[in-house]
């Protein structure tokens, strides 16, 4: 039996159960990978030749010089697969293409139009106390921001909607207040930790999952609204499908919808 985390019983809930264990289950959806994973380097060069930023840039890096883009992928392109037949999605990839025509269900294209990876510098502000003064220290860090766009179609429609997520990781900071017994002054000490090649590739999987659950809610959320009595809308709340615990939940998270060009 379903574990309903909405407090009561809604018309929004069963057309949800309906979705998730009767019409949806096997939803074909074709996903396109992106053709390239772009990065890029945003933080400031110092004393450079700007015929020579770009490559500069990049191998000064302090993570993304050493990174597969095809490992990155590969764990993303996995890890959303699995996810989406977790979830009771039917996935198709392009060469599949003859296939996926072949399906006489309501189905999905899934483009992920780009996916950008870049290094950027992320600052924490620390309020410490000297001579009774507060005063601001600033803690310098690294952190890799993943930007994606997705457009997404029913399969015999020529017009799709545009979709965006961006998700960060960055190195970790550790650190407690001291406080000086004779002086009372309050300071903090800290330690950075690097970010691992190993913690970035498992950020690869989790995006690939995310963004696949993401997927998932977006087609379930189009479904309800669109059983819906327009008299029932006013007070819709997106909703998230959670597939370890076979639960529906309210959702916290998910794609942002852009305007087409």
């Amino acid at each position: 039996m379903a574990a309903w985390l909405l407090s009561s019983c809604t018309l929004e809930r069963k057309l949800a159960l309906d979705f998730i264990e009767g019409s949806g289950r096997g939803t074909p959806i074709m996903l396109v990978p992106p053709q390239i994973l772009y990065m890029y380097n945003n933080k400031a060069l110092v004393d450079y030749n700007q015929a020579d930023a770009d490559s500069l840039s990049f191998f000064s890096s302090k993570y993304l010089q050493y990174i597969s883009d095809s490992t990155f992928m590969e764990n993303y392109m996995n890890a959303f697969i699995e996810k989406a037949y977790a979830s009771g999605l039917n996935i198709y990839l392009p060469h599949q293409l003859n296939q996926f025509l072949k399906e006489e269900r309501h189905a999905y294209i899934v483009r992920i139009a780009n996916m950008e990876l870049s290094e950027d510098s992320i600052t924490w502000e620390i309020e410490e106390q000297a001579n009774f003064r507060k005063i601001n220290k600033e803690i310098n860090a690294n952190q890799l921001i993943l930007s994606t766009w997705f457009e997404i179609s029913e399969k015999d429609s020529v017009s799709y909607f545009t979709y965006f997520d961006e998700h960060y990781i960055a190195d970790e900071l550790s650190g407690e207040f001291y406080q000086n017994n004779w002086t009372l002054d309050v300071s903090y000490d800290y330690s950075i930790y690097d970010l691992e090649e190993n913690d970035i590739y498992q950020f690869a999987t989790l995006m690939g999952q995310t963004h696949a659950s993401y997927v998932f809610d977006l087609i379930l959320n189009t479904y309800i609204w669109n059983h819906l009595h327009p008299e029932k809308r006013g007070n819709y709340h997106y909703l998230h499908y959670n597939a370890e615990y076979h639960s529906i939940e309210i959702a916290d998270d998910a794609f942002i919808m852009l305007e087409n060009e």
